[in-house]
Formats: structure tokens, C-alpha cells, sequence
């Protein structure tokens, strides 16, 4: 089997790190639209660089292509690498429009090929652990549910159309879809503390409700640390009517970080999980990913109407199209 990774900015290193975890032969190729950015990628990991990324669709040798290129290209890249005949591993944010995560779900269909998101956060050993004895009902049932997230990021990157909506909030909500399913209302409220445009949201508190009377709290923070004992780096935790679990990082940390968060081994650790699952599980044994493309749909449909509920001050009712 033979991976190739399409895009090679910041993330692709993590992802190809991961890919090496895996097995020392399983990365093949590269393509970037930027070659010399593309060559010092090849270079590094030791793999192929392709000059046109239809030469690399076209290789038989290659098996499966992780899509690491800006948002706004998603979904036209991973769709010719599905027509291609190629396995795809998109990034998230899977696309900045749910009818193109339906078009590439109907494209994997039809294409008899795997599109796997990489919600990555869920891959994690803890964090399936704490699935399993949440939905076998080892706590019974779950009255709340939590996702909290503090790191700091450059005061400097923060924008008014709901910049971390984009890169932080879909976590919070894929893991929530992944745990208890959709919800039934979304209300919301977000602040700025840190970011330099005054207009752009650094912090967002999500308060989403079940029907069944379980409330989801997902909170996250681009404008401070938690520094304590127990930081709220990244916590997931279920509160049941039996038992309660969590599961967090920070447990390994390393010294200084080139990216907000790449001192954090539980978040380096996340792309191996991830693509452990979709090279062993998903490609060689056809097992189903643990967050599919309908995931990706519900988690922009989430995301819309939290900025929705935040823009109007009220709680909404989740619309998801069915």
C-alpha cells in the first residue's frame, strides 16, 4: 500500500509523521502547488514529488491520498482523487459548504472509494475507551457532556467571520455528533479578550440540548492557557447517571513549540491515530470510519447556526435539512 500527501503545508508534516509511525515504506509521494515547497517536503521525508497532481492521480502505484491543500480547494482536489480510483483522507475543515461534503459522500459511493474525514481528536485510544463505556452504558445515562479546549494563538490571526468557528469549533462538534449523536437546539455566546481585531471572537461557549434531556457544553479558547494542575488543554468528559469519564491531554509535553500546539504530544499524537485507523482499519479491513461524511455535514450544519444563535442572542432550533 502506498500513500501520497496532497498539499505539504504545516499540518502535512504532522500527517506524514504519522504515515512513518505506521509503516517506514507507506508514504510514496507529494504534490504542492508551490514546487520548491513541494521538493523540501520530498526531501525531508524521502519521498516522491510529483510535478502536476493529475501525474500523481494517474500513478497506479498509489493506493491513497491525504488531502491537506486550503479549504477552499477540499473538495474539488479529493473529488478528482475519488474519480482517480484513489482512497482520500480529507482534511478538516472538510469543506466551507455542506452540498460539497454530499457531493464528494455521493462521489465515494459511487466510486466504490473510502472518503474519510480527519476528525482526528476522536482516533485517540482514551477517547474511544470512553466512547465504548459511554454508548455500552457503563454510565449509565449520560446527563452532560463536555469538550473544553484553552490555547493561546497569535493575537494577530483572529478575523470577524468566525475564524475559530472554522479551525476550533468543528472539533467540539464532531466529537459531540461522534458521542450522542445531533442535537436538538444550539445557543451560544461569544467574546473577544485577545485577538486584535476587536470584532474577531477569541472565545465561544455552545450550550447544545438533547431531546432527551442531556445538555452538551463545549467551550473553547484561542485567548488564554490553562496553566493549572489539570489544564483544560483538551478535555473530553461524560457525566452519567452511573459512572463519568474523561479523557484529556497534556500528559507529554515538549519544549518549545513552532506551532500553537505542536508542543503537546496528545495532539501530534492525533494524526497517527488517525491514520493508524485509515491505513490498517479502514483500507486493510474495510472497517467503516469512525466519523463519516454525514458527520461532516451535521458538523457544518452545527457550526452554522452557532454562529447564527451568537449573531441573534437566542437559541435555535437545529435545521438539518433532512
Amino acid at each position: 500500500m502506498k500513500i501520497a500527501i496532497i498539499g505539504t503545508g504545516r499540518v502535512a508534516e504532522l500527517h506524514a509523521a504519522g504515515i512513518e509511525q505506521v509503516g517506514d515504506d507507506l508514504l510514496a509521494g507529494a504534490w504542492n502547488r508551490t514546487a520548491a515547497k513541494g521538493d523540501a517536503f520530498g526531501s525531508r521525508f524521502g519521498c516522491k514529488v510529483y510535478g502536476e497532481l493529475d501525474d500523481l492521480l494517474a500513478d497506479p502505484e498509489i493506493d491513497a491520498v491525504v488531502v491537506t491543500v486550503a479549504t477552499p480547494t477540499h473538495h474539488d482536489v479529493a473529488k478528482r482523487a475519488l474519480e482517480a480510483g484513489k482512497h482520500v483522507l480529507l482534511e478538516k475543515p472538510l469543506s466551507e459548504a455542506a452540498d460539497e461534503v454530499r457531493d464528494l459522500r455521493e462521489t465515494a459511493k459511487r466510486t466504490n472509494r473510502i472518503c474519510m474525514p480527519s476528525h482526528n481528536y476522536i482516533y485517540a485510544e482514551d477517547v474511544r475507551r470512553l466512547k465504548y463505556h459511554t454508548a455500552s452504558g457503563d454510565l449509565g445515562e449520560v446527563a452532560s457532556f463536555w469538550v473544553m479546549f484553552n490555547r493561546v494563538h497569535p493575537s494577530s490571526i483572529g478575523t470577524p467571520d468566525f475564524y475559530m468557528m472554522r479551525e476550533l469549533l468543528v472539533h467540539h462538534a464532531y466529537i459531540m455528533l461522534h458521542f450522542l449523536g445531533r442535537p436538538s437546539d444550539i445557543s451560544a455566546t461569544g467574546t473577544n479578550v485577545h485577538f486584535d481585531d476587536p470584532n474577531a471572537i477569541d472565545q465561544v461557549m455552545i450550550t447544545a440540548t438533547y431531546d432527551s434531556g442531556t445538555i452538551a457544553n463545549l467551550w473553547g479558547s484561542f485567548a488564554v492557557d490553562d496553566r493549572s494542575r489539570d489544564p483544560w488543554t483538551l478535555v473530553v468528559k461524560a457525566i452519567g447517571s452511573k459512572g463519568t469519564g474523561s479523557a484529556s491531554w497534556s500528559q507529554i509535553k515538549y519544549g518549545e513549540e513552532p506551532e500553537p500546539f505542536w508542543d503537546d504530544a496528545g495532539y501530534r499524537d492525533s494524526f497517527l491515530h488517525v491514520e493508524r485507523y485509515f491505513i490498517e482499519q479502514c483500507l486493510g479491513r474495510g472497517a467503516a470510519p469512525l466519523s463519516t461524511l454525514d458527520d461532516g455535514v451535521d458538523t457544518l450544519t452545527i457550526v452554522e447556526t452557532t454562529k447564527r444563535a451568537i449573531e441573534e442572542g437566542k437559541k435555535l432550533r437545529v435545521d438539518y435539512g433532512d
